[in-house]
């Protein structure tokens, strides 16, 4: 498979601008989200847009609140040949929920997305990627719930969320009774240092040349990167939220060099939907989840002890 033909990822987190995890603000208590302008349906037709462009596809992980709230919304997204994957319907962070919680948040989503959609959905993305080490307890409810995908794992060290050490190419994971692909988020490394560079503040801070070379990385393996994205990120002038520091940073960095990146990198790569993705790669790793670590099957043992 070479770098030519190699179909990337294409992701979008399908969230407003006012969701945002592990931060306290006006917008932090769901029952408050009614209050705010809303600015998803054209952010994400800007995005839409440009996926036109190129005749590109990607999946659309969906908030339910935003399903529920802009039903039509993911009606397009579906109709225009997009997947439309879940994001959970609260935008909760997966380890400070119970499983309990965890799945009737998840069914929840589900539901209310397919019927948007008319279409299963089958691929999940945890808010904040927030999978975690001690919540892998989700993959077995993931997987009886009928998702057949994840792509939450960030290979790295990040804010609430990512696993440093964690395998960097998708494989299949072997619950109790089911099993689930795994498809972890691209990260590269540069200077001894693993980091995320392909999607977020990282697309937005990074220069198109070291984000191809992350591209590069991945690719000189024969496996394909994943993008991502918010719509919210197309817009420099949306509405600003009083956050700390750092996480001010992260969230508003770079954000009038978005289109010009993403116009770039969808001329330069070939990129579908996730489950598309997925399908091109036919002989993938087995593992079976045990006491929340991985027992190979096939391949290398990875000890998260």
């Amino acid at each position: 498979m070479s770098e030519q033909v190699m179909l990337d990822a294409f992701c979008v987190d399908l969230e407003d601008w006012f969701h945002i995890c592990a931060v306290k603000t006006p917008y932090e208590n769901p029952a408050s989200w009614d209050s705010a302008d809303s600015h998803i349906e054209r952010h994400t037709d800007v995005l839409l847009g440009l996926l036109d462009e190129v005749g590109a596809k990607g999946t659309f992980f969906g908030v339910g609140w935003i399903a529920n709230k802009h039903p039509r919304l993911i009606q397009k997204i579906s109709d225009l040949g997009h997947e439309v994957g879940c994001h959970g319907y609260f935008h909760r962070l997966v380890y400070t929920q119970s499983p309990k919680a965890f799945r009737e948040d998840l069914t929840r989503a589900r539901k209310v997305l397919q019927d948007c959609s008319g279409k299963e959905v089958v691929t999940y993305r945890a808010p904040g990627f927030s999978m975690k080490r001690e919540c892998f307890w989700a993959y077995e409810i993931l997987a009886q719930e009928g998702f057949v995908i994840d792509v939450s794992i960030v290979p790295a060290v990040r804010d609430h969320g990512g696993v440093r050490g964690f395998f960097r190419s998708p494989f299949k994971l072997r619950t109790m009774d089911l099993g689930i692909t795994v498809f972890p988020v691209s990260v590269m490394s540069i200077f001894g240092i693993t980091t995320p560079f392909s999607g977020g503040g990282y697309l937005r801070l990074f220069p198109i040349s070291l984000i191809k070379y992350g591209c590069h990385q991945i690719h000189k393996r024969r496996q394909p990167a994943m993008i991502y994205i918010h719509p919210r990120e197309v817009d420099p002038n949306q509405p600003r939220l009083r956050l700390p520091i750092k996480r001010a940073f992260k969230y508003y960095v770079g954000l009038r060099t978005t289109i010009p990146k993403l116009k770039h990198l969808l001329r330069a790569y070939h990129f579908g939907t996730v489950s598309e993705v997925v399908k091109q790669l036919p002989h993938l790793p087995v593992y079976n989840l045990i006491n929340n670590g991985f027992d190979p099957v096939e391949g290398t043992l990875w000890d998260i002890q």
